[in-house]
């Protein structure tokens, strides 16, 4: 290595006089400074003038032992280069956002290096530097620098964050979920014990009746509370899985899922004896139901157990009706599957309709968490989802819930 090369990088080291940026883009830039003891120079002027020293660097095997003895000293953020790898190695050292100096190094592996050390394992060569103190150029650098750094301040920030969170959330919900059993079990035996004391439940006296409602709305507020803490969890489950590979579903057998599993929630804790007619049809009698298949994964039935679950609890009968629909749709040359779920119970005031799919929706009975579940899924799968009315302007008549999304090649 030329000895007025490195004579010129380490006078424009010691001259810094408050701040230093440098920039690395490959492993081997770091190992080329800590061979040539140019990092123990770096470390000088930190400790001799208090400088301000930020490194970007990449962060792998190889360059994490260095990171770790320069860490105490600068601020370090991990960058992850997307260039091809190359021999050839750039370094930028950024003077007081004054003047650049810039290397560009060739590094090869020696082909026998038994018996040396790690550095000795290498042959560096300089293939090329420049120096400019030409103040648009100077500026740009700086402002790229700045600008990378800011990025992946954040990002890291970002990251840490989620990961807090994450961890908060799991220990909640986790214990949440502990406590609401603890809860609904003791309520359960008080109920019990109740009404083992007094068998004519109708003969009540005004005390016991009043009893029995705090229990039965305490029992409510626990469905409540598990119905949200169920919809946090599935929000979770869409947000940490979005890289998710989508792979080809059956519709109707989502759907008849969906149906079997609300049949299911009802046959455990269905204090209003409700009881659903289902019916599901599809338009085209020539399609083989097998083939009526979306890109999807196994949170699709989430989208039905939503829409039924709904269409229950928003009916006024003991008997709730559900119809579903599936038939083709054609976008130009593209083809997609509709689906319609229609229920016959309260319906959706215009008004309504325009928010109901925004999270924490105010004038939902729940959480108003469900149809943004609900819209989150089906933009997930790359459809759409509306809201009507199944008897046209007519709202009273019930809901009407459309769906397209492509059909799976």
């Amino acid at each position: 290595m030329d000895k007025k090369f490195l004579d010129r990088l380490s006078k424009f080291i010691q001259s810094v006089e408050s701040q230093m940026d440098i920039i690395l883009p490959g492993p081997a830039s770091l190992q080329f400074l800590s061979y040539y003891k140019i990092i123990e120079q770096v470390i000088s002027q930190k400790l001799a003038k208090n400088i301000i020293i930020r490194l970007l660097c990449p962060f792998d095997e190889d360059s994490t032992r260095l990171t770790k003895h320069l860490a105490p000293f600068i601020g370090y953020r991990s960058i992850k280069s997307s260039l091809p790898k190359s021999p050839s190695n750039s370094l930028l050292f950024i003077r007081d956002r004054q003047d650049i100096f810039s290397i560009s190094v060739d590094m090869q592996r020696q082909v026998h290096y038994e018996h040396v050390n790690e550095y000795d394992k290498f042959i560096f060569s300089l293939d090329n530097w420049s120096y400019s103190k030409d103040i648009p150029t100077v500026r740009n650098v700086v402002y790229c620098f700045d600008l990378i750094w800011e990025e992946k301040e954040n990002n890291d920030k970002t990251m840490k964050e989620k990961i807090h969170s994450e961890l908060l959330f799991d220990l909640l919900s986790h214990d949440i979920g502990n406590y609401h059993q603890i809860i609904r079990n003791s309520l359960d035996i008080v109920t019990s014990i109740a009404k083992n004391n007094n068998n004519d439940i109708n003969g009540l006296s005004p005390d016991r009746e009043e009893i029995f409602s705090y229990l039965i709305i305490a029992n409510r507020a626990i469905d409540k509370s598990l119905t949200l803490l169920n919809n946090l969890r599935r929000l979770e489950r869409l947000y940490t899985q979005k890289d998710l590979q989508l792979i080809s579903k059956n519709l109707p057998d989502a759907i008849t899922n969906a149906h079997s599993t609300l049949q299911q929630t009802l046959y455990n804790n269905n204090p209003q004896g409700k009881r659903i007619r289902f019916s599901l049809n599809i338009v085209n009698d020539h399609d083989n139901p097998t083939e009526i298949n979306i890109i999807a994964e196994d949170l699709l039935e989430e989208i039905f157990v939503n829409l039924f679950s709904n269409s229950v609890k928003y009916s006024g009968s003991s008997e709730v009706k559900i119809d579903v629909l599936i038939r083709e749709y054609f976008i130009a040359e593209v083809k997609y599957w509709m689906v319609t779920v229609c229920d016959y119970g309260k319906g959706i005031s215009d008004s309504m309709k325009k928010e109901m799919f925004n999270r924490f929706y105010s004038k939902a009975e729940g959480s108003g968490l469900g149809l943004s579940i609900v819209r989150t899924l089906v933009e997930r799968y790359k459809g759409k989802i509306w809201v009507g009315d199944r008897v046209y302007e007519d709202y009273k008549q019930g809901t009407a819930f459309g769906m397209i999304f492509p059909a799976s090649q």
